[in-house]
């Protein structure tokens, strides 16, 4: 673990948005956060736009956009108007100032891991406790299909930033509601813009894993938090074998919610029927456990 924002491993955006994190004063966040809210009205956010409600002068202002540009923080349009609008690593920034600030984090660490919508990374908190932190990345997948599946992201402009927000903030309450629950979800520790920040588990995907001492008991403990998240109203909706951690002590945790629906969405059943398929099939293939998919069902039912 690499503590304090200096130190983080070398990895994108996020690196640069670190290297970024201590030349930056109170008022560079301020006008990063203006241009993202004018990125609601605007592709680039005009200067006008910036210094409006800026309490120092406009020259000062003018200043801090140039160099929150050669930051690369935020990008410069020159057109009928000069404009600007946020790099990746400028709402990474964000996101994170706000989180250190809230004190939900402290240090950050190195990627642990990297998915189609997502980039995880180690962190600690105030008190030292290891926890991820998960920033959502909607742009690797095709926007029409996430536009079709994904309500929060319908009339948002298509801006994967707010695609990206939507997503985290939808996963972050499935998880407070599913931990509440008593069901084998992460401990959701708080939110912020596209990142939030859960407690680590320690183990292995499930798809990792060769063998089980007792596959049986692990696929029936799988399904009866599938059932347990059905009864609180939660389809996950995109369980597979990818996203069930085996902890060392043979127990699992069901990851990755942002694409959960609710049980009366009209396609809850049919996403329902596939997670659970998923599994099925995988323990099957993989440790020879059969189940029959229709009585498995109704039991879930």
């Amino acid at each position: 673990m690499n503590f304090g924002f200096s130190q983080l491993a070398r990895c994108g955006s996020m690196e640069k948005a670190i290297k970024s994190f201590k030349q930056l004063e109170n008022e560079d966040f301020r006008i990063l956060a203006t241009v993202e809210r004018g990125m609601g009205s605007y592709e680039y956010v005009p200067i006008d736009y910036i210094t409006k409600g800026y309490s120092k002068n406009v020259s000062e202002a003018i200043s801090r956009l140039d160099r929150l540009h050669k930051l690369n923080l935020l990008v410069r349009w020159i057109g009928a108007y000069i404009g600007y609008r946020l790099t990746l690593s400028g709402y990474d920034i964000l996101a994170l100032g706000s989180l250190v600030s809230s004190n939900i984090i402290y240090a950050f660490g190195h990627r642990v891991g990297i998915g189609k919508e997502s980039d995880v990374y180690d962190a600690l908190t105030p008190s030292n406790e290891r926890v991820i932190v998960k920033l959502h990345r909607l742009g690797r997948t095709s926007f029409k299909q996430v536009r079709r599946l994904r309500s929060y992201v319908r009339n948002k402009g298509g801006s994967w930033f707010f695609a990206s927000r939507g997503s985290a903030e939808k996963e972050y309450s499935a998880l407070q509601i599913l931990f509440e629950a008593g069901i084998n979800v992460p401990r959701p520790r708080g939110q912020n813009r596209h990142a939030v920040v859960m407690d680590f588990v320690e183990g292995d995907e499930l798809y990792l894993i060769r063998e089980l001492p007792n596959p049986l008991k692990i696929l029936n403990e799988i399904l009866d938090n599938v059932k347990l998240s059905y009864q609180v109203g939660i389809v996950h909706s995109d369980l597979s074998e990818h996203n069930v951690i085996v902890k060392p002590d043979f127990h699992v945790v069901l990851i990755d919610w942002p694409q959960w629906l609710p049980v009366k969405h009209v396609e809850a059943l049919r996403y329902l029927r596939r997670d659970v398929s998923n599994i099925l099939r995988f323990f099957e293939r993989r440790f020879g456990v059969k189940k029959d998919l229709e009585e498995t069902m109704k039991k879930i039912l």
